[in-house]
């Protein structure tokens, strides 16, 4: 691939006129050098020499590991020559030797747009060390270039800023992927935190609203104790009040019932001592018309003959009859009037005392 890159770019570079080569200082684009084309495939070139670099310090850096003879080393600066020993050579015939011609030539072919960045750099490190190399003699440079000898240095030079560009590229790359570790732990880290904080605030909720919770369970209990409490006061307060009013119309009812009695009593008392009265009265003319008869007496004395009384409208009656009358109401005990029930069970019922609120 090398030697086919290489073999284009010395056909892009051969077709320099005598006019090129004798006038110098004239465009070069006019006269069929063609720096665009040149630009684009010294590029191609330059990437592969920069593989054959890589596979070479690769290479040289595993050759105490297993299976690193399978490839062999030399392959790449052999490679390399090659193609730059085509390179070069069409500079120098294409520059007719003129060492000034070949720089003007390269810096108008390092210069296009097609070539830039590091590619642009090893440009001009190859034109610088081509004309470091030509001497003043145009025709020395055309019969008699030492482009082995060139290659050989330039792939010294080269060799080493690659591995100085890879040992950057690693580092960098490395240095990237610590710091994209890095970074990715520190997300992680942050994550975690992030997560652990939200699982804590989550638990802070959870705690809070569980406390809140409780808190009102806690105040509906104490609002229900408190209903409970109100209620059996009303409704204690209310059996108060009911026992309260029955007490009183107890009490009223034992009043009424003893005024009733005593009422009673009193008539019981006035029937008593009117019937006292009467009988008294009955028993008087009775005892005093029982007195003369005395039947002894009598026979062993005339009775005198007694003058009879003006206001005695009262029939006599026999003397027994009179004494038998006397000794029964004697006897028998004034007659009392009879006490409704209702009357004696209110007196005999126990006063109630009034409940204490």
């Amino acid at each position: 691939m090398a030697a086919k890159f290489s073999t284009a770019l010395a056909l892009a570079i051969l077709p320099l006129s005598s006019a090129a080569v004798v006038g110098r200082g004239q465009n070069f684009l006019g006269n069929g050098m063609q720096p665009e084309v040149v630009a684009r495939t010294l590029s191609s070139v330059e990437d592969e020499w920069k593989a054959q670099a890589a596979v070479f310090a690769e290479c040289n850096g595993t050759d105490a590991l297993p299976g690193a003879a399978i490839v062999s080393c030399a392959d790449a600066p052999s490679s390399f020559g090659k193609s730059c020993n085509t390179v070069v050579g069409a500079i120098i015939q294409g520059s007719g030797g003129d060492k000034d011609v070949a720089k003007e030539y390269m810096d108008d072919v390092c210069s296009q747009k097609s070539i830039s960045g590091w590619h642009q750099q090893q440009c001009h490190s190859l034109a610088l060390a081509v004309r470091g190399s030509m001497s003043a003699d145009k025709y020395a440079n055309r019969m008699g270039f030492d482009s082995v000898k060139l290659c050989g240095s330039f792939w010294s030079s080269f060799l080493e800023g690659e591995k100085q560009r890879m040992a950057k590229e690693k580092a960098e790359r490395e240095a990237a992927e610590k710091k994209a570790a890095e970074e990715a732990a520190e997300q992680e880290r942050k994550f975690e935190e992030d997560r652990k904080k939200e699982a804590e605030r989550e638990k802070a909720a959870e705690a809070e609203r569980v406390k809140q919770e409780a808190e009102r369970k806690k105040l509906e209990e104490a609002e229900r104790v408190k209903e409970e409490a109100k209620a059996k006061a009303e409704e204690a307060a209310a059996r108060l009040a009911q026992k309260k009013a029955e007490a009183e119309a107890v009490q009223e009812a034992a009043k009424k019932k003893l005024a009733e009695a005593e009422a009673a009593e009193r008539e019981s008392k006035k029937a008593e001592e009117a019937k006292a009265s009467a009988a008294k009265a009955d028993a008087k003319p009775v005892v005093a018309a029982a007195t003369p008869a005395a039947p002894v007496e009598s026979q062993k004395k005339p009775a005198e003959p007694s003058q009879p009384k003006a206001a005695a409208p009262v029939a006599p009656k026999p003397a027994s009859v009179k004494v038998a009358v006397v000794k029964e109401v004697a006897a028998k005990p004034p007659a009392e009037k009879p006490v409704p029930a209702a009357a004696k069970k209110a007196v005999a019922a126990p006063v109630v005392e009034k409940p204490k609120a």
